[in-house]
């Protein structure tokens, strides 16, 4: 999964408003705008100015430029721009009174320090400008002070002027304090809710996140556990051995599926008992040496699974139906499954993990279809064990019985066959001269019995014989076994078929007559003919029966 949460974009998209980095943002541009307009006004003014302002001017200039270039706090800077703009408004005054633009930096110092300042210094500063323009409108109404420009009012004017320029300064400067005071405090008001919803939609999305993250994890562990058992079942497929097929069911699965025991039951045809013939664990390796089983009851969750056909889980957290096991008391959860094959359990794959709550229905999903395919390939593999032994059985009783049929036909001195230059004749006595040993033996098997041999000699009693010419031999030797094994099924179906036509020939005369002493007659006719008898005698009666069998 890809982590976001460090990404730029999505870090600016969560960070909420900040008045004080605003503020500083604000004062820098500030500064940097006064440093680069600072030396047009004073190249302006500069000529024109009296020594004092353009001492005045040098310093702020210099002030504000050292502010900006320089690192410093946030209040130096505040401050700094507070009293440069009410210094520069404070001289304006001083020089011509309320008639310029003295007035002007004196409101602008009470608006700097409303956007400045939390704390109302714009009131302070209000409350300084006015009585700093009362006390000089005082002292040149009493002639104390004059003017320094020049082209000042005259005196005699300058009191009433006072009064109305004082008078609408403050009413000004109330007016902005007040306005800025409820901008300021809406803009709060507004910068704190954004910032609830801000945080109210960081712990929202960090829960959506948590959520996503957990069900990916479960997505994860669910792939994981199809692929676990995906490749669990293959090689489980593969395994011809029932023996060897538990077993490494067993450990297949504590393996890839982290359980610290797995155990394989298999039930008794009465299911009445499970007994355990695999396990992955140690303690169930001791248990299978000592023959351990369980008895299928009520009071076990075998029972349950069993009964019901279904998948068991049982864990720690639940105190009423989890059953401990004193083989394995490190045990916290438990999940017994059906091994069942068409319905019918035969037996039962019962897993146990040392953590809490750690089955669960998608668990019990995965891991039944495992259980099913274990079921399926025991079954398959005891019935293909069970029809190798028929075949090898059938294999048995055929050999025994070929070895009897071909021994009763060469009792019967069957003839064997030489092929000479002058021709084929048979052979009804064993010449002795043809034991020496020389030529080559190959045996007539017919399934693993010997039937007959075949003896090659070759002209001018040449000895050696390729292995390829020995294959070959062989190739014909088979061939010949199973061409003699036809051609006896075939002479013994005819000689069967023979013998359904006499018995059905024999019975068809007899049904011909319907008196007792032609149908005697005719049998005894018939098998005087069928088998060539001197005599053939049927005695009916059975008085001459116990006759004949008392003087025998």
């Amino acid at each position: 999964m890809i982590d976001r949460s460090n990404s730029p974009v999505n870090n600016e998209a969560q960070k909420p408003f900040n008045v004080s980095e605003w503020r500083e943002s604000f004062i820098l541009a500030i500064l940097r705008i006064g440093c680069l307009l600072g030396i047009a006004l004073i190249s302006v003014s500069f000529p024109n100015a009296t020594p004092s302002d353009r001492v005045l001017f040098i310093g702020l200039y210099l002030v504000l430029l050292a502010i900006t270039l320089l690192r410093v706090s946030y209040s130096v800077r505040a401050y700094a721009i507070l009293l440069a703009t009410f210094l520069i408004g404070v001289n304006a005054i001083l020089a011509w009174g309320p008639w310029l633009d003295g007035s002007a930096f004196l409101i602008a110092s009470v608006v700097i320090g409303a956007l400045l300042f939390d704390k109302r210094v714009d009131i302070v500063m209000l409350a300084i400008s006015i009585i700093f323009l009362t006390t000089i409108a005082v002292l040149q109404s009493l002639g104390m002070y004059q003017l320094r420009a020049e082209a000042a009012p005259a005196p005699q004017t300058i009191p009433l002027n006072w009064l109305g320029y004082i008078f609408d300064f403050a009413v000004i400067g109330g007016v902005l304090v007040a306005a800025m005071g409820q901008f300021k405090n809406a803009f709060t008001r507004i910068i704190e809710e954004t910032q609830s919803a801000l945080k109210a939609l960081a712990v929202e999305r960090a829960r959506l996140e948590e959520k996503v993250i957990e069900r990916t994890e479960a997505l994860e562990s669910r792939m994981n556990q199809l692929r676990s058992s995906t490749n669990t079942a293959r090689a489980i497929a593969e395994i011809q051995n029932i023996v060897e097929l538990l077993e490494s069911t067993a450990q297949l699965i504590s393996e890839r599926f982290g359980y610290y025991h797995t155990a394989l039951f298999i039930l008794d045809d009465q299911k009445k008992t499970a007994f355990l013939q695999a396990s992955a664990s140690a303690r169930g390796k001791e248990l299978i040496g000592q023959a351990f089983s369980v008895e299928v009851d009520r009071k076990n969750p075998l029972a349950t699974a069993v009964e019901q056909n279904r998948a068991i889980i049982t864990l720690d957290v639940d105190q009423r139906n989890f059953i401990s096991d004193e083989n394995f008391p490190l045990t916290r959860s438990r999940m017994i499954l059906p091994l069942a094959v068409r319905g019918n359990v035969v037996g039962l794959l019962d897993l146990h993990s040392d953590q809490p709550r750690a089955f669960g229905a998608e668990d019990a999903e995965i891991l039944q279809t495992l259980a099913d395919l274990t079921a399926i390939s025991f079954d398959n593999v005891r019935l293909i064990n069970e029809t190798r032994s028929l075949v090898s059985q059938l294999e048995a009783n055929t050999s025994i019985q070929t070895q009897r049929t071909w021994r009763k036909l060469t009792t019967r001195q069957m003839p064997a066959f030489q092929y000479t230059p002058a021709g084929v004749r048979p052979i009804f006595t064993r010449d002795k001269r043809s034991d020496n040993g020389e030529g080559l033996h190959i045996p007539l098997t017919l399934y693993g019995q010997k039937i007959g041999n075949i003896k090659l000699k070759r002209k001018n009693n040449q000895a050696d014989w390729s292995e390829r010419e020995k294959a070959l031999v062989e190739k014909i030797a088979e061939q010949v076994s199973l061409a003699l094994e036809n051609s006896r099924l075939v002479e013994e179906a005819q000689k069967s078929a023979a013998r359904d036509q006499m018995i059905a020939n024999i019975s068809t005369r007899i049904r011909e007559t319907l008196d007792i002493e032609s149908v005697a007659r005719t049998a005894a006719v018939e098998l005087q003919r069928v088998f060539d008898l001197k005599e053939a005698e049927i005695v009916i009666g059975s008085a001459q029966f116990e006759k004949q069998d008392g003087k025998s």
